[in-house]
């Protein structure tokens, strides 16, 4: 039997500083990305801790807001108005996007409805490497604190941006999170983003 052979930066997969992500959050409709449209989208690209772009846009999603959505995030119907259609966005989006690894807090939210909007206009289907930072951070940060919220993650680490339920405020809030989380992991060995 072969004694365990100790694993090279090779066996990582690209080192987390040399990896490009992309810190995705969306507003919505609601949260069934079945039905419920994008109304404002906010993106960052990240590596080794430098911001390299960012993207936002309002999207004008075609049907009223409901109350609910207008108090948790300031958008009004005739704010949005105006605004672009997910048709004119999504292919911007796809293209800032790129081959980045897609990082949201709650992915399988953010993901699904761009997955979803891909679909439904028959487009490639969306199945970029996502990193999910609710995951991470119940993984690595948990119980220094009562939850996993952005906003109480926020609070707790002091990070930068705040979020406050709009697409760019919390991606830029992510992004930050994702940077204190990758510094946890390297604490943990991890440093590939195999290994991530």
């Amino acid at each position: 039997m072969m004694p365990p052979r100790q694993r090279s930066l090779d066996d990582l997969g690209t080192p987390l500083h040399e990896v490009t992500f992309c810190v995705v959050d969306l507003e919505t409709t609601g949260t069934d990305p079945r039905s419920d449209e994008i109304c404002e989208v906010g993106a960052v690209r990240v590596r080794g801790g430098e911001v390299l772009g960012t993207f936002q846009t309002l999207v004008n999603p075609g049907r009223a807001l409901s109350p609910r959505i207008t108090v948790i995030t300031g958008l009004t119907d005739a704010v949005l108005a105006t605004a672009p259609r997910i048709d004119t966005v999504l292919p911007s989006l796809l293209e800032f996007i790129g081959d980045a690894v897609v990082v949201a807090h709650n992915a399988r939210f953010d993901v699904g409805f761009i997955s979803a909007a891909c679909d439904r206009r028959n487009y490639e289907s969306f199945s970029p490497t996502v990193v999910d930072t609710v995951t991470l951070a119940r993984r690595l940060v948990r119980d220094e604190v009562p939850n996993c919220k952005l906003g109480t993650l926020a609070d707790r680490f002091g990070l930068a941006h705040r979020p406050s339920h709009r697409a760019l405020d919390d991606a830029l809030a992510t992004a930050d999170l994702l940077h204190l989380l990758l510094e946890r992991a390297a604490g943990w060995g991890v440093l590939g983003i195999d290994d991530l």
